[in-house]
């Protein structure tokens, strides 16, 4: 969602002095319950020990700060597996709800997608409940692509949510085609 405002938030590589906030946001946002892939975030311990791996391990992962606070974030997780060392997915990305609209998940995808791209990250993908028409839009416009569905796959307070699974490619100058006969 765009609402014409622009706010001036640092887009930062996360850090160990912002780990208790960046736990506190994303405890916010998984307490809304409909837009991460949990509605509880982890203990402060362990998103902790998952940010000091990140960083040790130099996982593209960015923060939003406005005056010290964290109020979004967005990461990509390398694949590890041979073959597929070549791709990532954002595993959570989010913005708090009062900032949501006013550029911020632009400028954390933006970062955190060149850091990537650094990291030989040539394909991005991601996960997005059907329900989230303004992430799918959001997504849309970076240049993703849905490349299938879930059906129904999460069902929370009885109701179902079928899941987009999407991808984005980049640095697309240096990749290549394989045709396959058919």
């Amino acid at each position: 969602m765009d609402n014409g405002l622009t706010i001036d938030a640092r887009i930062v590589p996360i850090s160990e002095e912002y780990i208790e906030g960046f736990h506190n946001c994303l405890e916010t946002v998984a307490g809304e319950r409909k837009y991460l892939g949990y509605v509880k975030a982890p203990s402060l311990e362990q998103t902790r020990e998952t940010v000091l791996s990140s960083i040790q391990r130099n996982i593209p992962q960015y923060i939003a700060l406005l005056n010290d606070e964290v109020i979004g974030w967005c990461e990509v997780l390398p694949n590890k597996g041979e073959g597929f060392t070549h791709s990532g997915k954002i595993d959570t990305m989010g913005v708090l709800p009062n900032y949501r609209g006013q550029g911020i998940g632009k400028k954390l995808i933006d970062a955190t997608l060149s850091a990537a791209e650094k990291f030989s990250i040539e394909r991005v993908e991601l996960l997005v409940y059907a329900s989230n028409f303004a992430a799918i839009n959001f997504y849309e416009k970076i240049g993703f692509v849905c490349e299938g569905k879930k059906r129904k796959a999460r069902k929370l307070d009885g109701e179902y949510d079928d899941i987009h699974i999407m991808a984005i490619f980049l640095n697309t100058k240096n990749s290549c085609t394989i045709r396959l006969n058919s």
